[in-house]
């Protein structure tokens, strides 16, 4: 999460620094094959003066494995976390999340939520 923030933040001071013509905004993405497990995992960031969001998935065709995970936050603080993720061969799965609603509101008006099958 200090990466995502950190990325975020300095993003956000290039896009602000040296902004034209459609360049206020920073995309970064990924793919790539993990050669020990064959995992195929994918990645993208976007980052805005409004907000940064990134993506991130994996499935193995292996184990049958595979998962999301969504990250997004504002410039007010308002953070929201999604990850999910199972396994049909063995019939498992999960699902996890969190909401804060943002700088001058207290944390107890989000929350959280976890569950696995």
């Amino acid at each position: 999460m200090k990466r995502f923030v950190l990325a975020a933040v300095l993003a956000l001071a290039g896009a602000v620094g040296f902004t034209d013509k459609a360049s206020a905004q920073y995309v970064y993405g990924y793919n790539t094959v993990n050669p020990y497990t064959g995992s195929y995992i994918t990645n993208r960031a976007i980052v805005t003066p409004l907000g940064a969001q990134t993506v991130y998935g994996y499935y193995n065709p292996w184990s049958g494995a595979a998962g999301q995970r969504y990250m997004y936050q504002n410039p007010w603080g308002t953070t929201m976390y999604r990850s999910y993720g199972g396994n049909p061969y063995l019939g498992t799965g999960y699902s996890s999340g969190y909401y804060n609603p943002g700088f001058g509101i207290s944390p107890n008006y989000g929350g959280y939520y976890r569950y696995r099958w």
